[in-house]
């Protein structure tokens, strides 16, 4: 479907991206545990973390280029610390997406890639989060530029 909708608009591949997000756990236990054959019960050491949680929006470019990492931090308010470069930091009183901050996404990362300028034609392929299906979500895209064409792939089919 993408390829198709490639060829019939010629999109150039710096204007095709790909975003989705993904849960990343601030408490990995290890995967190696040593205890003897036959034990009925086996103890796993975390750091105490298991719970906290943080949402991460990676895109890329059909031509290869990474775009900053979105975090989305299960906060109410912004850390005080310094937060390294590169990446945006924003907060989220359950830790995921947003109308709100998707929007804030699509101005602050897609409206913002290398290349925005060159040219008028743009394609975004999301995954099926019904967040991005709202009708407050087309319409924020739709105000944004009418050259955009939102893609939404269903999972496991990308």
């Amino acid at each position: 479907y993408v390829s198709g909708l490639r060829k019939g608009h010629d999109y150039l591949l710096s204007q095709m991206g790909n975003a989705d997000e993904t849960p990343v756990s601030f408490d990995e236990p290890s995967k190696n545990i040593l205890e003897e054959i036959g034990t009925k019960s086996v103890i796993v050491k975390t750091l105490g973390n298991e719970k906290m949680c943080t949402t991460v929006m990676l895109a890329v470019l059909a031509d290869g280029i990474k775009l900053p990492p979105y975090v989305i931090l299960k906060r109410k308010t912004m850390l005080k610390d310094q937060l390294p470069t590169g990446i945006i930091v924003r907060c989220q009183n359950q830790g995921w997406m947003s109308t709100d901050l998707m929007k804030d996404w699509l101005n602050i990362i897609w409206n913002r890639r290398p290349g925005v300028l060159v040219c008028k034609r743009r394609m975004l392929v999301l995954g099926t989060f019904k967040g991005y299906l709202t009708p407050a979500m087309k319409n924020i895209i739709g105000e944004m530029n009418a050259t955009l064409t939102l893609t939404v792939i269903p999972g496991g089919m990308s």
